[in-house]
């Protein structure tokens, strides 16, 4: 083994910048690609005017909830300047929050008491107005809740009276500790105690490092293909270990060194999105590893150009990476087709799941290759 790791260590040495851009592809390219990503997320906010003629602390409040909605760039002003940059295209839409919302929602009525404009350019109009009446109903439920427990009280002569601002703040309470309405906007695993520092990320940050983890390791096995020519498989000859020995060993080495990587990888992501890590994930992250690592070097064993290999191995990780859900989620795609979980091993992995139907799968087909090929060395002989 030692001979293995000397001369691996020699192969190394003549390309180490390669060797390293490849070992640290998948974390500098995942920081980067979140990152850009999640600029243009925020670049490509809708652009709402918010126009308040209520100077009520219930008007107040829903301004706010308005503006705290991620995917809206939402911008007070005047209700003059407003429409002229909605003429102008610079606004999608344009919403008024009327004088006298508070006393309409404290008389349990919620009609005319947000006007909104739109013009033909608008493209986002439906939706954030549905996210605008969804605050808009949550007020006028908490004046119905008011105007219910009022009347049970004079309705069965209780004692104690509450009023309408403690009811609210109560209910407002019970909301929040029972989860009864949930009107926040969530995407695929987001953490949600940094939601109000960062905002919201589309992008699940370990599906795209898995992505990327997925394509370097193939890439980094081409090795296979190389040691496989015929010229050096002469100068092997003269090994005392089977050749297969010699991949297997070396393999390894490649195995225990992308291990190491995936450590550094860990610490950095953690760090950087702030994204928790605890033994389950780390078990997780090296099931992953070995599954991928095999999966590559019995892919590489069957290709004699490494061309061909590599316009492979991109289309074989889009493919298991769309189907895994690293892009995007397919929960809904799974529910109708259960045997999806299945198809991918990245899905396991961003499940939190030990990949354990593939890894069986692949070490019985890396056992009959290498038991067929002992067989045949031996019958030779």
């Amino acid at each position: 083994m030692k001979a293995i790791l000397y001369t691996r260590a020699l192969h190394w040495s003549k390309q180490p910048l390669s060797m390293i851009c490849w070992l640290l592809l998948p974390i500098i390219a995942t920081c980067t690609f979140v990152s850009v990503a999640n600029q243009w997320q925020n670049d490509m906010q809708i652009p709402v005017g918010l126009v308040i003629e209520d100077d009520s602390i219930m008007a107040e409040n829903l301004s706010q909830s308005i503006g705290n909605v991620p995917l809206l760039a939402v911008k007070k002003m005047n209700k003059d300047e407003a429409l002229v940059q909605l003429e102008q295209h610079q606004l999608d839409s344009v919403f008024v929050i009327k004088d006298g919302y508070q006393e309409s929602i404290q008389n349990n009525s919620r009609n005319q008491v947000i006007t909104a404009y739109v013009s033909d350019m608008s493209l986002a109009y439906t939706p954030v107005k549905e996210a605008i009446t969804s605050y808009v109903q949550q007020d006028a439920g908490n004046a119905k809740a008011a105007h219910t427990v009022d009347q049970l009280v004079r309705q069965f002569g209780g004692e104690k009276s509450w009023g309408w601002e403690e009811i609210i703040v109560r209910s407002n309470e019970i909301r929040e500790e029972e989860a009864l309405l949930h009107s926040t906007f969530t995407f695929y695993n987001q953490i949600e105690p940094k939601q109000e520092e960062s905002g919201i990320s589309l992008w699940n940050v370990w599906g795209i490092w898995a992505f990327f983890a997925f394509l370097t390791t193939f890439f980094i096995y081409d090795w296979v293909i190389k040691e496989q020519q015929s010229s050096i498989k002469v100068r092997l000859s003269l090994l005392k270990i089977s050749f297969r020995s010699y991949m297997l060993r070396n393999a390894f080495v490649y195995l225990v060194l992308l291990g190491l990587f995936d450590l550094i990888n860990i610490l950095v992501l953690s760090m950087y999105f702030d994204q928790s890590i605890n033994l389950a994930k780390i078990v997780t992250i090296i099931s992953f590893r070995l599954t991928i690592s095999i999966a590559a070097f019995l892919f590489a064993l069957y290709f004699r150009t490494a061309f061909f290999y590599y316009i492979s191995s991109i289309l074989a990780t889009i493919f298991f990476s769309v189907i895994g859900g690293a892009f995007i989620p397919i929960d809904g795609l799974t529910d109708r087709w259960p045997w999806l979980i299945y198809a991918s091993p990245i899905h396991a992995f961003l499940k939190g799941q030990v990949i354990t139907a593939w890894l069986i799968v692949l070490l019985i087909i890396l056992f009959i290759w290498y038991w067929r090929k002992e067989k045949v060395n031996a019958y030779s002989k």
